[in-house]
């Protein structure tokens, strides 16, 4: 029996100036991608103004000297992670779903219909009030994401008790709860390194929640270059 996911927002909710700054930032600098999103997976948002400051700085910093950025774009960038993360915490997790509602699916290709902030229904019955954040749905593939800036912080251990564990067993469900119908992909996205969602990858496996695949920044790069390729 079929599964979709309904009752969702538009894109454009996400989006803000900052965002959209910050997107900029990312295509004008795509040599930077990965560290301008390793900037934002490691920021902690009970960090004092100063100490922000002062990654932002070496991280731009590191980026100029590393050959990333010129010297000419390193101001316009420094502003631009100044404004994006002097707006608070949330911009991280707007910023990660943006990032995949645009570049995504990661699981299979072909047209597909998004839809963000969505619940999952099967015919007309809504399985459960648990938000999922990106959804692709293709002609055989549902593909569904639960973002998270930084997944190693979110999703460490022990994960049997509260909203947390709860959620994972929600998308750890739906392969088989949704199993006569489109195949469904739960996911759990993030801006980690290939470390972390290898501790990630691990945790689930400890759980039992084999159904969920994980996606960080080198997916994330991956998907960036094949857009890059098909405009050149």
């Amino acid at each position: 029996m079929s599964c979709s996911c309904r009752k969702g927002k538009r894109l454009s909710s996400l989006l803000n100036a900052e965002i959209e700054e910050f997107l900029g930032a990312l295509s004008k600098n795509p040599k930077a991608f990965s560290l301008l999103l390793e900037v934002v997976n490691s920021f902690r948002p009970t960090d004092p103004p100063q100490v922000k400051a002062e990654r932002v700085f070496l991280a731009v910093k590191d980026m100029v000297e590393l050959e990333l950025i010129d010297f000419a774009s390193a101001e316009k960038v420094l502003k631009t992670l100044r404004k994006f993360f002097v707006s608070g915490d949330r911009q991280r997790g707007d910023l990660l779903e943006v990032l995949v509602s645009k570049l995504g699916p990661f699981t299979f290709k072909g047209r597909f219909r998004r839809v963000n902030q969505c619940r999952v229904f099967k015919k007309s019955r809504k399985l459960s009030d648990k938000e999922i954040d990106v959804a692709f749905s293709g002609k055989e593939v549902l593909e569904l994401h639960e973002c998270k800036a930084n997944m190693v912080r979110q999703w460490r251990d022990p994960l049997r008790r509260g909203k947390r564990g709860s959620k994972l067993k929600f998308l750890n469900s739906l392969p088989v709860e949704c199993k006569n119908g489109k195949k469904v992909v739960p996911c759990c996205s993030g801006l980690d390194g290939e470390f972390g969602c290898q501790y990630v990858r691990m945790v689930l496996k400890f759980y039992n929640y084999r159904r969920i695949e994980v996606f960080g920044r080198r997916e994330l790069l991956e998907k960036f270059r094949e857009k890059l390729s098909r405009k050149g």
